[in-house]
């Protein structure tokens, strides 16, 4: 263990000595994550709800920064709004509305338009009632099977068959 590794745990063990009652529920969570604390621990409870929304704020905005907004989309198509919704209800392209615009993640695209297999990857996503955040972090998590490379550069590499390998099974098992 690290020096500073040993510095927490003493300052962790100095603030547990002189204030239990605030200090203790947090490592019970640390200790067992699944566990709930008790309803009384609303304070817990609380901040866990805060730190939750940031979270998910923060996916939100990176998923933004990485996608393309509806307008350029239908440029780069040259499809409607309306083909563009059509496509996302039936699970062939994905996206998440985001301050009222369709956000569509970068990894569907190459320089020529969508990428070939698109509709297949966003189906077997949708097929396991994933959400556009939880698909699209799928997606771009390298594989170290796959040489750290995420299922989204497989399918820009047009590994569409490993690609849809990942998109199926991951969280399976």
């Amino acid at each position: 263990m690290t020096s500073n590794a040993h510095a927490v745990l003493d300052a962790v063990a100095r603030r547990l000595a002189d204030e239990p009652q605030r200090v203790l529920p947090t490592l019970r969570l640390l200790a067992d994550p699944d566990a709930l604390p008790e309803t009384t621990d609303t304070e817990i409870v609380e901040l866990a709800r805060k730190v939750n929304a940031a979270r998910l704020a923060a996916r939100r905005e990176e998923f933004r920064v990485r996608a393309l907004p509806t307008a350029e989309v239908r440029r780069l198509l040259g499809v409607s709004r309306q083909a563009l919704s059509a496509r996302v209800a039936n699970h062939t392209m994905l996206a998440l509305e985001i301050a009222g615009t369709l956000h569509f993640p970068d990894w569907q695209f190459g320089p020529d338009g969508l990428r070939r297999g698109v509709a297949k990857v966003v189906a077997a996503l949708a097929a396991d009632a994933r959400g556009a955040l939880a698909a699209d972090a799928l997606m771009r998590t390298p594989l170290p099977e796959a040489d750290g490379r995420s299922p989204a550069e497989l399918l820009a590499d047009g590994e569409l068959d490993r690609a849809l390998h990942y998109a199926r099974t991951a969280g399976l098992g």
